[in-house]
This record gives C-alpha cells, structure tokens and sequence, in this order.
C-alpha cells in the first residue's frame, strides 16, 4: 500500500502521479473519469479516457470525435470538470479546455495512437446520432480490414486532441485510518495549496 503524503507539496506530487499512472497504464483506476461539461440543458457527464498528463504545466488531456455533440458544448463554454477513483483516492480536476485539431499536438497524438484508437474515427455517422440498428454508423470493428489510406484521412480529420488547463485540484484520500483532502488552485504565477476537511 502507498504511504499517504503528509505535506502538501508531498500531496501535490503524489496526485499527478496518479493521474500520469492513468495516462500510461490501461488497467489503472486513473485511466478513465467521468468529464463533465456544460450545454445549454445543464451539465452532461461521460467517462473519457486520460492520453496525456504534464504536471509542470498543469494539463491533461484527452482524445474525441469533432463531430460529437460535446465539442460545440466545449466551444460555447470550454469549462469543465474531469472526476478520477482509484487507490482509495479521488482526484477532481477543474479548467478549461482547448481543442486541437490540425496543429503539432493534434498531428503528435494521431502518430502516438493505435489502430484500434484511429478506427473510432472512421464511423459514417457523429456519436449521438439516432439509428435503426445497434452499432449502425459506428466505427468498425478490428475484425475488419485496417482503414485504407483514405478511410485513415477521414478519420484523422475528426479526430481532436482536447487538453485542459487545469484551475484547481482537489485531492481526496479515504482511509479507515482517517480521510484527508487537499485543495490546489492555479495563481497568477503558484498554485496555492491548502487542507481541507475531508
């Protein structure tokens, strides 16, 4: 079992290496959270899946159809919020998010992402988009033949690489031993850390 941290720079650090856990490994509890965003019908949750963690800037990221409904929500309002479990630990993330698209960090992403990744891509129709039939329009299988060179285009095209600069990072720990809880928030140039009861 990981010893708790008992600072909070201790804190700080052990948090982001969870969140960089979940980044790097499949099985980890940090490899998929619950992103919330805001529509015009009020907030909207789904689990995404952690691709990326830079903890000296305060970022994290994700990857996402262009044509999913959430991408217009992130374009009205770019705030949200990104909930983790894992290791007895909560971390929730709150920011803002950018979206990329045709730029280095969209192109770095598309190169770093395998077949299975890409093929989510390649369905004829957006996410969310009503059909007749289970799975009708959705991206194909991996039983299927590997997208040709113009199926791969397609699905690079909407293909976004979506990062949040995050504001604030509240850490949570549950213990029989006794929970703690940590509150980090981005300044103009430091984070100000503080407890908090849990």
């Amino acid at each position: 079992m990981t010893p708790m941290p008992d600072s909070l720079d201790a804190t700080w650090t052990h948090a982001w290496a969870r969140l960089l856990a979940g980044a790097r490994g499949r099985s980890d509890p940090f490899h998929q959270g619950v992103l919330a965003s805001v529509s015009y019908e009020g907030p909207e949750a789904r689990y995404a899946v952690l691709r990326a963690v830079d903890p000296a800037a305060g970022t994290v990221a994700f990857h996402t159809d262009g044509r999913s409904p959430k991408v217009a929500q992130f374009q009205t309002d770019p705030r949200v919020a990104w909930c983790f479990f894992g290791h007895g630990e909560q971390v929730r993330l709150s920011g803002r998010v950018s979206l990329h698209t045709s730029d280095v960090d969209a192109d770095a992403a598309w190169s770093a992402s395998g077949r299975s990744a890409r093929q989510n891509y390649a369905g004829a129709n957006a996410p969310g988009t009503g059909v007749a039939e289970p799975g009708e329009g959705g991206p194909p299988s991996l039983r299927s033949s590997p997208l040709d060179a113009a199926g791969l285009a397609q699905a690079r095209s909407r293909f976004v690489f979506a990062r949040i600069q995050v504001q604030s990072l509240d850490w949570l720990s549950l213990s029989a031993a006794g929970h703690c809880r940590a509150l980090f928030d981005r300044g103009d140039d430091r984070w100000d850390a503080r407890w908090l009861t849990p």
